[in-house]
């Protein structure tokens, strides 16, 4: 089950997301390793109604915060597919335990029929390479790059699904 993350969530949320850059860490990633993100800006999108939840056994095993528009998808230095409304998706991380279980395909789906839109767009660092494998999968075409400001190695590959 997907829902709207609560402050009542939000041990289990920073629990996920801790796990999460220790994995990218561990795999020499400099994505998600500033303190980023921290119990501030997690606050800040349950109070906003960003953060959604992936719950199972009872347990909160993913998480992700979704946006209506992103202004550093502005500065794309490529090309995005379309010009459509969209919802960004960002911070999705999933529990150890439950990687590998295409659960990352199922909140990206729950995007599409939830907010009833047809374009995704997401960045993900370039040495991340199990989320690029998964948004490859996904049918996600990669249009190019961006420059987060949430991060001193900020180049991204950006992202666009449409169906």
């Amino acid at each position: 089950m997907i829902r709207l993350g609560t402050f009542n969530d939000l041990n289990q949320i920073m629990g996920v997301i801790k796990q999460a850059q220790l994995r990218m860490k561990n795999s020499g990633m400099t994505q998600w390793q500033n303190n980023y993100p921290n119990i501030d800006i997690i606050k800040e999108d349950i109070t906003h109604n960003h953060l959604y939840v992936y719950i199972m056994d009872q347990q909160v095993v993913g998480t992700m915060s979704v946006f209506s528009i992103d202004s550093v998808y502005d500065d794309i230095i490529g090309k995005w597919l379309n010009d459509n409304p969209y919802k960004a998706i960002h911070r999705i991380a999933l529990s150890n335990d439950y990687v590998g279980l295409n659960l990352t395909s199922k909140m990206i789906d729950y995007v599409f029929q939830y907010f009833n839109i047809r374009d995704i767009r997401i960045d993900t660092h370039p040495k991340n390479l199990p989320m690029i494998k998964s948004l490859e999968r996904q049918g996600f075409i990669k249009c190019g790059v961006v420059h987060v400001k949430t991060d001193i190695d900020s180049l991204r590959y950006a992202y666009h699904k449409h169906i």
